[in-house]
């Protein structure tokens, strides 16, 4: 089959399943980036997070603040970084919901991932990294 008509369908298919749930993920040509669009609300690339976050100190409060030590390996379903499968679901719910989250604890992850002197920017910054 052509590589062309297998991406379209693959397209249509994501877009179709998507729009189910108000939320679906398409992959973008230009730079082979994941959006998440949501709704009526923008749509959400790390190019969009990067205007709005540092990615840069996310990734290094991620990494010193302990984060990645259950998040890298998805320990007890903890989300990836940039693993965009477990992030649609949640970024559905909204970026408020996310953070409050991240502040104050899910499911078995603590509040702040058990790292109390991290900062409402910090956790901002970290989970911008994380979903892009």
């Amino acid at each position: 089959m052509n590589t062309k008509i297998v991406k379209i369908l693959f397209a249509l298919s994501i877009i179709i399943i998507g729009s189910s749930m108000h939320l679906y993920a398409e992959e973008t040509t230009a730079n082979q980036e994941l959006a998440y669009n949501v709704g009526q609300e923008k749509t959400v690339t790390k190019a969009f997070l990067e205007k709005k976050y540092n990615l840069s100190l996310g990734k290094n409060k991620y990494e010193s603040a302990g984060c990645a030590g259950c998040h890298d390996n998805g320990i007890l379903g903890a989300p990836k970084p940039g693993h965009k499968e477990s992030w649609v679901s949640r970024v559905v719910k909204g970026w408020n919901n996310i953070l409050n989250h991240a502040v104050s604890g899910f499911n078995k992850m603590p509040p702040k991932g058990g790292n109390e002197s991290i900062s409402q920017s910090d956790i901002e910054n970290i989970v911008a990294y994380m979903i892009s």
